[in-house]
């Protein structure tokens, strides 16, 4: 059952719809790094080092805990419209809608893979701070790096 939506949230619903179909034409018709870039989550491809997120950030309480009302609202919205989002809800999807959200906190967008039941899958998720939005994942998942330096 699909809960109503109050209506003061009804503006970020239908800005968070609006990021979400420019992330889903970007996704066909432009290059990754390309899109994340315009949705303000540059694609990261060094090491970055290894990440050390704190007890509150693991829980996932650490960032969102800092946020003004507002900002945790559109947080919400872009959640509440990717799960009936008619593409499918990937992480892909989530990291760079909610990277466009949270573009001022300057996140970058992370890309790994690992190795699951013999099968390669890969994982998208955002870093912030130097802290992944995504600690399980980014523990599983072998970020993506380029090789020699280049870009």
């Amino acid at each position: 059952m699909i809960r109503a939506v109050p209506p003061r949230e009804w503006p970020a619903v239908l800005a968070a719809a609006g990021v979400a179909l420019v992330v889903e034409v970007g996704l066909r018709v432009t290059t990754l790094p390309r899109l994340a870039r315009l949705v303000g989550a540059p694609l990261r491809l060094d090491s970055g080092g290894d990440l050390m997120p704190s007890s509150s950030e693991r829980l996932g309480t650490g960032l969102t805990a800092r946020l003004d009302p507002r900002l945790r609202r559109r947080l919400r919205s872009a959640r509440r419209v990717l799960r009936h989002w008619p593409f499918g809800d990937t992480c892909l999807r989530r990291a760079l809608v909610t990277g466009y959200v949270l573009r001022r906190r300057r996140p970058v967008l992370r890309v790994g893979v690992a190795k699951v039941d013999g099968r390669i899958q890969a994982h998208a998720w955002l870093e912030v701070d130097g802290v992944s939005l995504d600690p399980a994942g980014a523990a599983l998942y072998q970020a993506l790096e380029t090789i020699g330096g280049e870009r």
